[in-house]
């Protein structure tokens, strides 16, 4: 029989049909506790915006195995979907007279002959335990003796003595070498919902770090990364993330779901976000100048 259900209903059908609570749909999904909740009662308003509102819809859905492209159209056109309602078959009962009743056969005490098998495997197998036990201590090769292996450790000490003290003379000077190195450094420009950070001085790997303060719930999403393309919300569940930018790419944008609470770091080097202001959707251009061979060697 096909009915018309909404999206929530779909959602929600499907995931209890999987034996999911809420607490392990939002570990299998990365979505939100609070916003599959929102989903499966189809109170899109509790969302950020129409972006979050497909990327959660398209996240939560494959992870549940349902046919996400469907989904997001019933959501673009604001129709129901159709499904099939298996209809519910009743089972027949067949009354058994007590004169046809089969009684289970009653259990046949056992006695020590069954014992005999198991009690042999575990006396030969004890056997073998203790032959080995005593081969290994008869075979014991003797403890040599220590006096005429003096001179030899010695010989030994000086050497590893003469080779840790010329190992020490290539680590000093690497650790010159690479206090030579320019430190990166970050120019901000632009304000409001969008800011431009002009990173120079600075080579691969390029590593971004996000973190949330307690209580806040941030969506994040970073192009040219390792970052998947549905972006990640970041909360007390998970208040943190580590972003590798792709090798050799010139510039990265990260949309942010807000930044009030969120910390930003590019290679341990804070970003100053305090000329963005607005509360919705924020947007930062990461451009990168990284450090050619030259530099570094001067």
């Amino acid at each position: 029989m096909l009915t018309i259900k909404t999206i929530g209903q779909v959602l929600k059908e499907k995931r209890t049909s999987l034996g999911l609570d809420l607490s392990e749909a939002e570990q299998l999904t990365q979505v939100q506790k609070l916003y599959i909740v929102a989903l499966e009662t189809d109170d899109y308003k509790a969302l950020p915006g129409d972006f979050y509102i497909k990327a959660y819809l398209k996240q939560y859905a494959e992870k549940l195995g349902l046919n996400a492209d469907r989904i997001i159209q019933s959501y673009d056109e604001g129709k129901g979907i159709t499904v099939e309602d298996k209809e519910d078959i009743l089972e027949n009962y067949h009354f058994v007279k007590p004169s046809e009743r089969v009684e289970p056969e009653e259990e046949v005490p056992k006695t020590w002959r069954h014992y005999v098998p198991i009690i042999s495997l575990s006396a030969a197998a004890l056997l073998i335990v203790v032959g080995v036990f005593a081969a290994v201590i008869m075979n014991k090769p003797e403890i040599p003796d220590l006096i005429t292996n003096d001179y030899s450790y010695s010989k030994s000490e000086v050497s590893t003595s003469k080779s840790s003290t010329s190992s020490t003379k290539p680590s000093e000077s690497s650790t010159q070498a690479s206090s030579s190195k320019p430190e990166p450094t970050i120019a901000i420009s632009g304000s409001s919902s969008a800011m431009i950070a002009t990173i120079s001085n600075i080579s691969d790997p390029i590593k971004v770090d996000f973190s949330v303060a307690a209580g806040r719930t941030i969506w994040v999403g970073m192009t040219n990364s390792n970052v998947p393309a549905t972006g990640q919300t970041l909360s007390d569940a998970a208040n943190s993330l580590s972003a590798l930018v792709t090798t050799g790419a010139e510039n990265s944008v990260i949309t942010l779901g807000s930044v009030q609470g969120l910390t930003i770091t590019v290679n341990g080097k804070a970003l100053d976000l305090s000329s963005l202001t607005t509360t919705g959707p924020n947007k930062i251009t990461l451009q990168i100048n990284r450090t050619t061979s030259n530099s570094a060697a001067q």
